[in-house]
């Protein structure tokens, strides 16, 4: 077992706010109490600190604990595939034919399509990305190889972040491969995003604004005039959700991890007050 899989399996219990002092920290660790397992949250104000708490800018608490990553795994691939596009190594315009992929289900379309349709690797990309499929994340995956996967999260600092196996591959999670990730992690990441700097950076974000999951996360705790560009994970006892947060006001980044949740409805409603913490907080509006 590699240091990252004991690691993820032997996460402290130090209390969630130790380390933290600012008002809005306290405040997120309370809406986690009551689904209890764990948590984790990295978060920052794009471009200038909060207006009325300095501190409020930046919020971390456990943000350098590894997670399963659940489904942000596929943030890493959706990079590397538009990194290598950018090469020219592939055209996000082909269409490829999938119908030899195995279908293995938990989410998405392309398992719902006839078999012999041709999508676009661009088309693909979009639906791991705004649906989560699974079976287009493993055709994408085998397309530009786990190892280049991993290489390029290395390039970019972002050590704790590992591809190990594929979606939806019980037996993998049974010997403790998985993949893996941090919110100090996916926060670097969805900065970079943000500020479009990586090949396909401005495309990415459009797909994670187009997001058709945990909808309610922005019609339920977010104004209207709120923009969400996020990215969701969920595994029986998990569920995450990191992204770009912008309003009039200006934005911010995010990504919150939870794990070994026995009641995944509360998780995902503690997550939705964070949301609208974070945008109270850095005056969004």
């Amino acid at each position: 077992m590699s240091d990252h899989q004991r690691h993820s399996h032997t996460i402290r219990t130090r209390s969630d706010a130790e380390g933290s002092t600012s008002a809005l920290a306290r405040r997120i660790a309370a809406n986690f109490e009551i689904p209890g397992g764990h948590f984790a949250i990295a978060a920052q104000r794009i471009g200038r600190p909060a207006p009325n708490d300095e501190a409020a800018g930046s919020v971390r608490i456990r943000a350098d604990e590894v997670f399963p990553a659940a489904s942000l795994a596929k943030l890493p691939i959706a990079i590397e595939l538009l990194r290598r596009a950018d090469l020219r190594q592939f055209s996000l315009a082909e269409r490829l034919d999938t119908a030899r992929e195995p279908r293995v289900g938990g989410g998405g379309v392309l398992d719902y399509l006839d078999p012999g349709v041709r999508l676009t690797l661009g088309d693909l990309c979009t639906l791991m990305i705004i649906v989560s499929d699974n079976t287009a994340a493993n055709f994408l995956l085998d397309l530009v190889g786990m190892g280049e996967v991993n290489e390029t999260l290395s390039r970019l600092k972002l050590t704790h972040t590992t591809l190990a196996r594929h979606f939806m591959d019980g037996a993998a999670r049974a010997a403790r491969r998985d993949n893996l990730t941090t919110a100090d992690d996916m926060l670097a990441l969805l900065t970079l995003i943000q500020g479009n700097a990586l090949p396909g950076a401005r495309r990415l974000y459009e797909m994670l604004s187009a997001q058709q999951l945990s909808t309610e996360l922005a019609e339920g705790w977010l104004p209207a005039d709120a923009r969400l560009a996020h990215k969701d994970g969920a595994l029986a006892d998990t569920v995450h959700d990191a992204g770009i947060l912008s309003g009039p006001g200006g934005s911010g980044v995010y990504c919150i991890l939870t794990a070994e949740q026995s009641d995944i409805p509360a998780a995902r409603v503690a997550i939705g007050q964070t949301l609208r913490l974070l945008w109270e907080a850095w005056e969004l509006n």
